[in-house]
């Protein structure tokens, strides 16, 4: 496997047959113009007319997320006959600076969420991208590839969407009564006072605070969010951000309830765990991480293999059924999971409402960033 990681870049299926219908699966594709030019056909097709050996395509992404897997850059370097290397994010601004500090020459792809698209687009990093290419575009999910976040003001489309999911609340059904648990205000409750692990992101905090509150989760009362917060502490054993942090604080047996995503807690159930992940009353806190390419690309063509690669048939199956699963974006693969892995996903019963995380302006952005870190710090 050729996959080499860079930790720091910059310092110093309905059917069998549609499983390989698209996204670059055994060079396959589902149509398109012939030709892999930068103005038409399918990724898949400039796969198949273009030789990249002896190419690198360096995706900014997260660490142990997908794509990274064996189902992921190996299948696509074995596919393309070529080299993936990765760019560890740990932030979105932190990425955009690494960008901005000379990034943006040597990284390719980068994988944003909808609240940073159109600040990545402003600051000249990424550029639309010719869906014509993508083979399986029109079987994404159209709530997620429509919204206002990820096109431009004539409608082009800066990132396309891989992979979606909700940050939700779970607790262990062996210390917790379940009879009892139904809403975010059962964080709150002083009888899991140093037993509640929260995900380290403002965003989630904020708009979970603001549904406690009965507030707009959107744009809440920033005032009663933190004294609502502020009132959380006493309960928080673990501020988590990472899959480690979160996985060593539950199996330790140091949190019995908080929030968490629905693939650590499916791994969780398959090492013998009895942990149970819920829909609180109030609604869930939803997601989506989109692929966008870079601006100035070296690898354009690659680039586009990739994002094609990796919102195809293979790719998403894969990435649906493997251990510790994520939910695709693609709606044909989606169609064909079974009960089971359903149950997995814990889209058996999807949440009925969902906030999702989205474009904000810069000075909102700074006030929400400023008030969990006051909290955190206080």
């Amino acid at each position: 496997m050729k996959i080499k990681r860079i930790v720091c870049l910059i310092a110093a299926a309905a059917m069998a047959f549609s499983l390989a219908a698209c996204g670059g699966g055994n060079g396959g594709n589902s149509g398109g113009n012939e030709g892999g030019g930068a103005d038409s056909g399918s990724a898949a097709d400039a796969g198949e007319e273009m030789d990249f050996s002896g190419q690198t395509l360096t995706v900014a992404n997260w660490s142990d997320y997908a794509t990274d897997q064996e189902y992921g850059a190996a299948a696509f370097e074995e596919l393309y006959n070529c080299n993936v290397e990765f760019y560890d994010i740990t932030s979105y601004p932190e990425l955009l600076q690494t960008m901005l500090s000379g990034g943006q020459s040597t990284i390719d792809v980068v994988n944003i969420n909808p609240m940073y698209i159109q600040q990545y687009y402003g600051e000249g990093v990424i550029t639309p991208i010719d869906t014509s290419r993508i083979s399986c575009y029109d079987e994404l999910r159209e709530d997620i590839t429509g919204i206002d976040d990820v096109l431009t003001p004539d409608g082009e489309v800066l990132g396309v969407p891989w992979i979606w999911g909700t940050t939700s609340m779970f607790y262990n059904a062996d210390a917790v009564d379940g009879s009892e648990i139904d809403s975010w205000a059962d964080l709150w409750d002083p009888q899991y006072a140093g037993k509640v692990a929260f995900f380290d992101d403002y965003t989630n905090c904020i708009m979970i605070a603001a549904l406690v509150n009965g507030d707009d989760p959107y744009d809440p009362d920033l005032d009663a969010v933190q004294a609502k917060l502020m009132e959380l502490k006493p309960n928080i054993r673990t501020i988590w951000s990472t899959y480690d942090d979160f996985m060593s604080a539950i199996t330790s047996g140091q949190v019995v309830i908080g929030n968490a995503w629905p693939s650590n807690i499916t791994e969780l159930r398959n090492q013998g765990m009895n942990i149970e992940y819920i829909y609180p009353s109030e609604g869930t806190i939803g997601w989506a991480d989109y692929f966008c390419l870079v601006d100035g690309s070296a690898e354009t063509d690659l680039a586009m293999a990739w994002i094609d690669f990796c919102t195809g048939h293979d790719f998403q199956y894969a990435m649906a059924t493997e251990v510790q699963p994520h939910t695709p974006a693609n709606e044909a693969v989606m169609a064909t999971l079974d009960d089971e892995t359903l149950a997995n996903l814990w889209l058996t019963n999807p949440p009925e409402r969902m906030y999702m995380s989205l474009y904000m302006d810069n000075d909102t952005l700074q006030r929400w960033i400023d008030l969990w870190t006051e909290v955190q710090a206080s």
